[in-house]
């Protein structure tokens, strides 16, 4: 029981962190962020909540992210779909409510799980009345700001803007055909 100590962080060399089936609390610290190294972070079965931190994102040697069957909630984070070499990202039995597009291909090649959670339009879902239940409880995370910080210099907006860069050149119009043209030849517009 408790929770996740901050100083987890000032562990620089740590190569595996299993925390499962400890009844831990709280949120995930900011400072895991820290842990460059991690192949493997497993707090699969706990009690513990909040967002999942930005900073994930930064942890590129991660192969095994493991946060199922606790209570984390919100978005799940584009730049942790993003880490260089996933294997297994278990994010499911959680209260998750949104995945982008990058997380969607990561589900499609069976390398993130988010079964039963609250994200309206995939399949094998929580029923609507316990995502209900779960919300009208009050949510809190100390420091919660520090949750969406990404402190490896990744920019989730240029990601972002790239995205909408690759929908606009698939939606851009196609060139002006002779149909576009009048009857002396001279385009309309």
């Amino acid at each position: 029981m408790g929770q996740i100590p901050r100083s987890i962080g000032n562990i620089k060399y740590l190569q595996e962190v299993l925390f499962l089936n400890n009844k831990l609390t709280g949120c995930l610290p900011y400072q895991t962020r820290k842990l460059n190294r991690a192949t493997v972070f497993d707090v699969g079965n706990n009690q513990l909540t909040g967002p999942v931190p930005y900073s994930f994102g930064c942890l590129d040697m991660m192969e095994q992210l493991i946060l199922a069957r606790n209570e984390f909630y919100g978005t799940i984070p584009e730049i942790v779909c993003e880490i260089s070499c996933p294997k297994n990202l278990s994010l499911s039995y959680n209260y998750f409510t949104q995945v982008g597009p990058k997380c969607r291909k990561l589900i499609k090649r069976n390398i993130l799980d988010v079964r039963m959670n609250c994200i309206l339009d995939l399949p094998n879902q929580k029923t609507p009345t316990e995502c209900a239940n779960f919300f009208m409880r009050r949510q809190t995370c100390p420091n919660s700001k520090s949750m969406f910080r990404i402190p490896c210099g990744k920019n989730p907006s240029r990601v972002m803007d790239q995205e909408h860069l690759e929908v606009k050149e698939t939606q851009a119009s196609s060139p002006v055909s002779y149909g576009a043209l009048n009857q002396a030849g001279i385009w309309n517009r």
